[in-house]
């Protein structure tokens, strides 16, 4: 999988850190003038119901699986962006919240304790 996304794309983006891409994708969407919080959680919606759309169709392991997330990643890095949140600091903050969580995995999902 990891192959066929690198020949999608340049080298030279693969080779970006992360920071770098957020960043790329931040300035792609202010050159765009996208900054409606509530379009953008729209266009957030469309693309993860692209991942149900792949994943309750069993296409695990298909291309337009992964253009969904990628377009899921990007579109709620936008939107944190117009929010006006740091996207390094949201995910940490979600982390810092998980790291110790307890619980219990079943059938693959992970119940936290109450």
């Amino acid at each position: 999988k990891g192959g066929a996304i690198i020949g999608l794309m340049s080298e030279n983006l693969y080779n970006k850190d992360l920071d770098e891409l957020v960043n790329l994708i931040i300035e792609w969407a202010e050159e765009r003038g996208i900054d409606n919080p509530i379009l953008q959680y729209a266009k957030v919606n469309e693309e993860v119901g692209e991942i149900a759309h792949e994943l309750t169709r069993d296409r695990k392991n298909s291309m337009e699986l992964v253009d969904a997330l990628g377009d899921s990643f990007v579109t709620l890095i936008i939107l944190t962006s117009i929010l006006g949140f740091d996207v390094k600091g949201v995910i940490a903050s979600a982390y810092s919240v998980i790291k110790d969580r307890k619980g219990k995995t079943v059938d693959g999902t992970f119940i936290k304790d109450e």
